[in-house]
């Protein structure tokens, strides 16, 4: 359990950091201009960081269940698109069930989770915070 809170925290630690600073570019090519092709950028920026968000926990999962925390309750063996389709639905709080974790894993599922929502409000208030400065026309 200690191992899958460690792994949790890194995962948390590495996805809002790698998130803020992609998200703070945008800000930068915002400030600098806000043309709808500057406004198609950054929304394209902000959904590269939640895919490498994605991918960051996919690695987690991966590395958790090698570590022996987990498993997945699937009928063939996991491959990295399994593990990466996972993450991404989770991410999104969406969590559909056709593949789930089991044992200690599931603590790094709700991590990613909690994470998830609150990368999207970050996400969310930039795009927020971008088409309202284009009202102000």
């Amino acid at each position: 359990m200690i191992t899958a809170l460690l792994l949790s925290t890194a995962l948390f630690l590495g996805a809002i950091l790698s998130h803020l600073s992609i998200l703070q570019r945008g800000h930068e090519w915002l400030g600098k201009s806000d043309s709808f092709a500057t406004k198609a950028a950054v929304s394209l920026l902000v959904l590269f960081s939640h895919l490498i968000v994605a991918a960051w926990f996919g690695g987690g999962f991966w590395l958790g269940n090698e570590l022996g925390l987990g498993s997945f309750d699937k009928v063939s063996a996991m491959g990295w698109m399994d593990y990466f389709y996972f993450s991404l639905i989770n991410i999104t709080t969406l969590g559909l069930g056709d593949i789930y974790p089991t044992q200690h894993l599931r603590v790094i599922a709700g991590v990613e989770a909690l994470t998830g929502f609150a990368l999207i409000s970050c996400s969310a208030q930039l795009l927020w915070s971008m088409m309202k400065k284009g009202d102000k026309q």
